[in-house]
């Protein structure tokens, strides 16, 4: 294989992989993002009309384009194999490189140009996306491209924070003075980090093979896990830690019965796997801020959280061990007892959004959680029990 040719074969490869998802998923979600995207507008309307008039506009909005760079991956789309085959090829491939952090910096142009475009025709109420703008947006995200390239020298875990750190306070105050229009402070910033830059790339040393394979591996397992949001992904690897207290409440608290059994081994699943649970719990999070932000119109954003919830804790039905189906139970109390699991967690959900809710006793009106619970019972068994078909096709042996 030619290697100037490589990096637009693996290019092509990845997306054609990708465009079969997507494809799918355009096709029949196209409603739900635009259904999506207003409601999130709306909010965030509402969020910053609830901000504080001492905390200005330009400090929040530094602070949601910095999450998004710091989420950033530098993609190769290197595989394991990789390591073998091209490791003695290192020298030959710096254009190789060149060419995953130009594509990388391309996307994260085109990802903070629309979200900043946005925002600032929503919320600042101007249109300040000029030539000089665009310059200092392309040299932050330059900047943070090449920070995330360096962490592949770091070695040891204080060096990675305090670097971590670093670019995260670079960013956030290089958007910052961006958004103030404060040009000159900006130069000297970006001067700074380019010095900064220019000392730490400029020392000779090998690349950490291991590193770029785990980057690519995590870019890659983020874009399965947003099309597992729609559709089920076959063997999409995932964490999990143990969480002993939660694991023994279960215990305690599910009836020990053979009608229970996978009651009880959803539950646990759900408990373990890192995906699930912190998705759940992130969710939750968001739900109880925007209820006590914003407790005149919580009630809305609490359905389509329990929505969001319910769509992505479908495939776990997929999680259980082949092992595991040959317990004499039928496949209909297996689909029962997911549909049970499901329903328990959305109502768990929706009385701690509820109670959040509660705290504004004036705006806590009954008639909401009697809307939430009809919406949960609906949702579960006119809704998740046409697409529950367990057969425990992910989870290996």
């Amino acid at each position: 294989m030619d290697i100037k040719s490589l990096w637009g074969l693996r290019v092509q490869e990845f997306y054609k992989k990708m465009f079969r998802y997507y494809s799918i998923i355009g096709a029949n979600v196209v409603y739900f993002f635009i259904f999506i995207s207003i409601i999130f507008i709306y909010y965030f309307n509402l969020f910053f009309h609830w901000i504080p008039p001492q905390i200005s506009v330009e400090v929040i909005l530094s602070l949601f384009v910095t999450y998004i760079l710091i989420q950033t991956k530098v993609r190769t789309f290197f595989k394991r194999a990789d390591i073998i085959f091209l490791l003695p090829l290192e020298m030959k491939l710096k254009s190789y490189f060149i060419k995953s952090l130009i594509y990388s910096l391309v996307i994260d142009v085109i990802k903070l140009v629309s979200f900043i475009t946005v925002f600032l025709s929503l919320f600042l109420h101007t249109d300040n996306i000029n030539l000089p703008f665009l310059f200092f947006i392309v040299g932050i995200a330059a900047y943070n491209i090449l920070m995330k390239w360096t962490e592949q020298w770091l070695e040891d875990y204080v060096q990675l924070v305090l670097h971590r750190l670093n670019r995260f306070l670079s960013i956030y105050f290089m958007c910052y003075f961006l958004f103030e229009n404060e040009w000159i402070f900006e130069l000297i910033l970006m001067s700074i980090n380019a010095i900064f830059l220019i000392y730490i790339i400029g020392k000779k040393r090998n690349i950490n093979w291991q590193w770029l394979i785990v980057e690519e591996e995590n870019a890659l397992l983020k874009n399965f896990k947003f099309i597992n949001f729609f559709m089920d992904v076959p063997n999409l690897s995932r964490s999990f830690r143990n969480r002993r207290l939660l694991t023994m409440i279960l215990k305690r608290y599910i009836p020990y019965s053979q009608s229970n059994t996978f009651v009880y081994l959803y539950s646990h699943l759900f408990v373990r796997y890192n995906d699930y649970f912190y998705l759940y719990l992130r969710l939750t999070l968001i739900g109880i801020f925007v209820n006590y932000a914003i407790p005149t119109s919580g009630w809305i954003f609490n359905i389509l959280i329990l929505l969001m919830t319910g769509l992505q804790v479908i495939p776990l039905q997929h999680e259980i061990k082949q092992s595991a189906l040959l317990y004499p139970i039928s496949k209909s109390q297996i689909n029962n007892s997911f549909l049970k699991f499901v329903l328990v967690i959305l109502y768990g959900q929706l009385f701690i959004l509820y109670f959040a809710m509660f705290i504004h006793t004036s705006t806590a009106k009954i008639y909401y959680l009697v809307i939430g619970s009809l919406f949960v019972y609906v949702f579960v068994y006119f809704f998740v029990s046409k697409r529950v078909n367990v057969s425990g096709s992910t989870l290996k042996e």
